[in-house]
């Protein structure tokens, strides 16, 4: 017998998790034998090589094979999902989407997981930032479809490890702020725990703001200071670029645990330089950073309706949240320092496999720790006219709002056709612009034969479990169920 699995899909490395016989969460080895996977993939001899050994096949490489590879080699996938780049991705002459990479990267996640389990794995719960809009989300879906994945549920990063965190212990009721910072996105989540099952409260997101910020702002840093020593350009090939990443991804990790670590750069048809950096001058470079992580924090305590002294918990995960300038920000802030009692780089995988045991089967009773009731975390409005006659957005879905709980309604006249309903152009956002790439799609609905020309209809929409758009529509007193034709 098969069993649902969690799933963590980062933008840097990725997990699975399931519950063991004592129904605790545990992460489950690659085939490489490491609880993590990097999120990276290379097209080569018509298929993907995912993970360890795609950055294995670059570094043994040599000369012109070597800068091939690295061109080829796609990283960050998880920032373009929903949003591709114009053009596509590009490896080894592959032209792919990120959804179809996104979908190796899962199916190597499930492969190694059956072989370690012992049975195929087919379902799971998928993991995604808090703030990943209704496209994101169903990139997503898409993706684990692809890779031959049953998506039980999509659930929010922070909800999961919230779920890791407070499994197993006496929680006394409170206000937690869960900081998920990871490779490439941030979310600060404020919920309210109780002996039951926790309740988010708010979220407020960065869509583009994680690890790979502040490894790159190194990168530049390591670039000028190579410059200045050796009074040559830093070479531009794609080998070089790759090194000085790594370099600087090497020294961002070293600087978690030491005050000082020395940088050897090696660039391709380049002199080799060592440059030492500290910990704090690294602090100084991401400081901006760091500034925007603490703004997004009080937005979120803001919109819960709190203060920060009404804060009792604050829950790291994500990989970036051991950073020490970013502890030290937390701890200055809510003076006192945050949790870290679980494995970073793990814990949403765990709160994810917990998840899945009770989606798989929802009279599942987990001990000592409650579900995590998740609430709307984007919002989401119609395309409608001013009094003025200018078109803008009507906010219909705002995040805190319940999750699978209608809208107030918004009422349209049909005019002109007695066969379609009118299409509404759905956007994500918040504000009453309309902003060309947060357009979602149109709703569209056929009408039932006999519908009067001038007949009134009221549009609803809510988000469901997995954070997806719905629409439904009343015309003449009758529900039906709207479609939205995403773009």
């Amino acid at each position: 017998m098969g069993q649902a699995i969690g799933i963590d899909l980062g933008t840097t490395f990725s997990a699975i998790a399931i519950l063991d016989e004592e129904r605790e969460a545990q992460a489950i080895l690659n085939a490489e034998g490491k609880l993590t996977t990097p999120s990276v993939a290379i097209w080569q001899d018509g298929a993907y090589i995912v993970g360890q050994p795609a950055l294995d096949m670059v570094e043994r490489a040599d000369g012109a094979e070597r800068e091939r590879l690295a061109a080829a080699l796609i990283r960050g996938v998880k920032r373009m999902v929903g949003n591709p780049p114009i053009g596509g991705l590009i490896s080894n002459g592959h032209r792919t989407t990120p959804v179809e990479v996104s979908a190796a990267i899962l199916a190597k996640l499930a492969r190694d997981g059956s072989a370690r389990l012992g049975f195929a794995v087919k379902d799971a719960v998928i993991t995604v930032p808090a703030h990943f809009g209704d496209r994101e989300r169903n990139a997503t879906k898409e993706a684990a479809e692809m890779a031959g994945l049953h998506v039980l549920q999509i659930i929010n990063e922070p909800s999961a490890a919230a779920l890791a965190y407070t499994h197993g212990q006496e929680t006394k009721p409170g206000i937690a702020l869960v900081f998920d910072l990871g490779g490439g996105t941030f979310d600060a989540t404020i919920l309210q725990i109780g002996e039951g099952p926790s309740r988010v409260i708010s979220t407020k997101g960065i869509e583009e703001l994680g690890g790979i910020n502040f490894t790159n702002k190194l990168a530049i840093d390591l670039r000028r200071r190579y410059e200045a020593e050796t009074k040559t350009p830093y070479p531009g090939n794609s080998l070089s670029s790759d090194r000085l990443v790594v370099a600087a991804e090497a020294a961002k990790c070293a600087l978690s645990d030491v005050q000082t670590t020395t940088v050897h750069l090696a660039p391709n048809q380049g002199k080799a330089v060592d440059l030492v950096v500290t910990r704090k001058q690294f602090a100084s470079l991401i400081s901006l950073f760091v500034l925007q992580l603490q703004t997004a924090v009080e937005v979120a305590i803001e919109r819960a309706g709190k203060a920060p002294t009404d804060i009792d918990r604050v829950l790291l995960c994500g990989g970036s949240s051991r950073i020490p300038a970013i502890q030290d920000m937390l701890t200055q802030f809510f003076e006192r320092r945050p949790e870290t009692i679980l494995d970073l780089d793990l814990s949403v995988a765990l709160g994810a496999a917990y998840q899945a045991a009770y989606s798989e089967n929802p009279g599942l009773q987990l001990e000592d720790g409650g579900l995590v009731i998740d609430c709307v975390s984007y919002p989401v409005g119609i395309a409608v006219k001013s009094p003025t006659g200018e078109p803008i957005k009507l906010v219909m879905l705002r995040p805190g709002d319940s999750l699978n709980e209608w809208s107030q309604p918004f009422a349209v006249r049909i005019v002109g056709s007695t066969t379609a309903f009118p299409p509404i152009a759905v956007y994500k956002g918040e504000g009453s612009q309309l902003i060309p790439k947060d357009r979602l799609g149109d709703i569209t609905l056929t009408l039932p034969p006999g519908t009067p020309l001038g007949a009134r209809a009221t549009v609803m929409m809510s988000q469901d479990q997995n954070g997806l758009v719905q629409v439904q529509i009343n015309v003449d007193g009758r529900d039906l169920p709207g479609v939205l034709n995403r773009v």
